[in-house]
């Protein structure tokens, strides 16, 4: 070791005042580590949900959850517009349409509109159901179901149906909901509108429903109104849910009534409406009534012809209709007609396929192969709650 007198000036009074190599602190020679240490947390803790920060509903910032209910995760909404589907009701938007228009009558019957039924109280003599356009003042759609020029009698009113199967309903099972859409009338005074929301009595079964919630709102004669029945607990819904919209007009004659924008959400307040792709409504309308472009089949005699028709993924086994009489053709001579529309023996059918008798044909030759056209009617497979 080199001898300590030949350290050079400075340096050993610089090394008098270093600490040893080997030496510690206590926390409180460093300055504020204390009071700095005091407003943290033990390493072993916990957190109650309500001790997280919540951003504000549409509030940007990094340091905060978003609520499910946010409409930023609604679709309609900008971004993430397909996160969420918030409207229950399908083709609420009313603009999906496979039907022609419909005479109005005393019992529940489709019209222009896919999946809404209509009726009418006051033994109707006049009146058309069918589905309006360009009414955007109305409905964000454009689009809604129009009974127009109706003619009643004492205790006239319109009835609009809609129902959900009991998959979707399920969503709502016990919570809180919002039923919502628009009116117009034109009958010269103020009318009550009623909405009702009620459960089928088995899972998508309405032989007997039972009320949930119903309310009252008086629309003014020529005023698009807004309609709402907020229900704080849906209860056991999960069987399927049927919505009702009645306007009780008493006598009129060629009176116009429009019913848009419906729409059943979770939650506690109505939002806006859920404006979903015409291409993913139509999709969900195809679930329960599906038109048949195509099909093959073969003369079994002058008359008739036995069709077999393809249709996968209804909700279940359907019904078939068809809206005016169908045209075949044996794509070598001929196109035929029926003489009436109808649909004869079905043979066989499932939710995805069917095969069945259409006669009223005239000069076909038993065993040609045909071929169901476009050029007629249209031929649905229905399977509408």
């Amino acid at each position: 070791m080199r001898d300590a007198r030949f350290i050079l000036p400075g340096v050993r009074a610089a090394l008098d005042g270093k600490a040893p190599a080997d030496h510690s602190h206590s926390l409180d020679d460093v300055t504020g580590l204390s009071t700095a240490l005091d407003g943290k947390a033990p390493t072993t803790h916990t957190h109650a949900l309500a001790d997280l920060p919540v951003a504000d509903p549409g509030e940007s910032n990094p340091t905060k959850l978003v609520r499910a209910d946010d409409p930023r995760l609604s679709a309609g909404s900008g971004a993430g517009a397909l996160a969420a589907q918030r409207n229950l009701v399908v083709n609420g938007c009313a603009r999906v349409s496979h039907r022609p228009a419909a005479a109005l009558a005393a019992t529940w019957q489709p019209g222009e509109v896919d999946l809404w039924q209509v009726r009418a109280d006051g033994s109707p003599s006049a009146g058309t159901v069918k589905r309006a356009t360009g009414v955007f003042s109305l409905s964000p759609s454009g689009a809604a179901c129009l009974v127009q020029g109706a003619t009643l009698g004492s205790g006239g009113a319109i009835h609009w149906r809609l129902r959900l199967e009991a998959a979707d309903a399920l969503w709502l099972r016990h919570s809180p909901a919002v039923l919502s859409a628009r009116a117009y009338h034109d009958c010269g005074q103020t009318i009550v509108w009623t909405l009702t929301l009620s459960r089928a009595g088995s899972p998508d079964s309405f032989t007997s429903v039972s009320t949930i919630a119903n309310t009252t709102i008086s629309v003014p004669h020529d005023s698009n109104t807004n309609l709402v029945l907020a229900v704080p607990d849906m209860g056991a819904c999960e069987t399927g849910l049927q919505i009702t919209i009645t306007a009780a007009c008493g006598a009129v004659s060629g009176r116009w009534f429009y019913l848009g924008a419906v729409q059943l959400e979770a939650g506690s307040a109505a939002t806006d409406f859920d404006l979903r792709p015409i291409a993913l409504e139509t999709a969900l309308v195809h679930r329960q009534l599906r038109p048949i472009a195509t099909a093959v089949g073969r003369a079994n005699s002058g008359n008739n012809i036995q069709l077999s028709v393809s249709h996968p993924g209804l909700r279940a086994t359907p019904e078939y209709q068809a809206t005016t009489p169908l045209t075949i053709t044996d794509m070598v001579t001929a196109n035929f007609t029926q003489a009436s529309g109808g649909i004869g023996t079905i043979h066989e059918r499932t939710a995805d396929g069917g095969r069945f008798d259409l006669g009223t044909f005239a000069g076909l030759t038993s065993g040609t192969p045909v071929v169901l056209t476009s050029l007629g009617g249209r031929l649905l497979a229905s399977a509408e709650l």
